[in-house]
């Protein structure tokens, strides 16, 4: 009996002396001593790279805006002509501004992207007859305030009232039944084509009672007689795709006060049958004999057109046969 529980006792000193080594083991393993077991780091996840578009610049406006703020245009302030008519006249508006002078720093990789956008609005235009369509490139401003009129395809500072940063930049612009206009959609760096398609289309269909003629023919020239200011003849050019005929349109003086078509005023109506062909030009004049500025005989005859007295720095507007504004150009 008493060796059965010496060999118990040594059995037990045993399973202790197992144990207590087992310990020591297993805070070795983790550092012991005390000392907290380091903890290998784990590395971050990779980042993805943001895709680099055509040009080698990553586009920074490809989204739409999420709320549309409100927009004011300041005319006491030097701003085109047309676009300050467009916008009296609550016509749904697209300007973009794009930058076509190299610049190796900007730009390192070229200036693919403000012309492919340019060139992809040009395109677009033809879809949409009911906006009004403005471009201008941002290295032309013109003369400043208080130093004179801006001349065709100069913004004043329209660039700075819509906040233009990088180009190219796009904003659309749509009158709203208050009476003010909002930013519909703002669009800056590259923007891929079927993104600013469907924001256009979604302008065109924004309701509006704007006077905008469904018809996308634009006034390329007016040449003025020597005396009294008349009309020598004038060039339309049709960015349609198909045929237009220009009988019945008329050439009016708009108001320099408001730049508003006035009802009342001198016009030239066209009285022949001129049928400009899709995507050229044609030019109608005070007589059948009449040279326009590329050397041909113009296509047709206007009446009227003497006594307008215009001058440098008028604004005329291409009205179709129901009235609506088509074009309008500084002189």
């Amino acid at each position: 009996m008493i060796a059965g529980i010496g060999a118990k006792r040594v059995s037990a000193r045993l399973i202790v002396l197992a144990t207590l080594l087992c310990t020591l083991l297993l805070l070795a393993a983790c550092g012991g001593g005390g000392d907290e077991a380091s903890v290998p780091e784990v590395p971050p996840p990779a980042q993805t790279p943001a895709p680099v578009l055509p040009g080698g610049t990553v586009g920074v406006g490809q989204a739409e805006t999420t709320a549309d703020p409100p927009f004011t245009l300041n005319t006491a302030q030097p701003v085109p002509p047309n676009f300050s008519e467009a916008y009296g006249r609550r016509a749904r508006i697209a300007v973009q501004f794009y930058k076509l002078d190299e610049d190796a720093l900007d730009y390192p990789q070229g200036l693919s992207v403000d012309r492919q956008v340019r060139d992809g609005m040009e395109e677009l235009r033809v879809q949409y007859p009911t906006i009004e369509f403005f471009s201008y490139d941002i290295s032309n401003p013109g003369a400043a305030a208080g130093e004179g009129e801006l001349r065709e395809g100069e913004y004043g500072t329209l660039a700075a009232q819509l906040g233009v940063g990088i180009t190219p930049f796009v904003a659309m612009l749509a009158p709203t039944s208050e009476g003010e206009y909002v930013v519909t959609n703002l669009f800056q760096g590259y923007t891929p084509q079927p993104v600013l398609s469907q924001a256009l289309f979604d302008l065109a269909a924004v309701e509006v009672e704007d006077n905008t003629s469904d018809v996308d023919v634009v006034l390329e020239t007016v040449e003025v007689t020597d005396e009294g200011g008349g009309i020598e003849f004038f060039s339309v050019q049709n960015r349609t795709e198909r045929s237009v005929n220009l009988q019945g349109y008329t050439l009016r003086v708009l108001s320099p006060e408001d730049a508003q078509v006035d009802p009342d005023a001198p016009q030239v109506t066209i009285n022949s049958d001129v049928r400009v062909a899709p995507q050229a030009s044609a030019s109608v004049g005070r007589v059948p004999d009449v040279v326009d500025a590329g050397g041909e005989q113009v296509s047709g005859t206007f009446e009227g057109g003497t006594s307008l007295e215009l001058a440098p720095g008028d604004q005329v507007a291409l009205l179709d046969p129901g009235g609506a504004v088509a074009s309008t150009l500084t002189i």
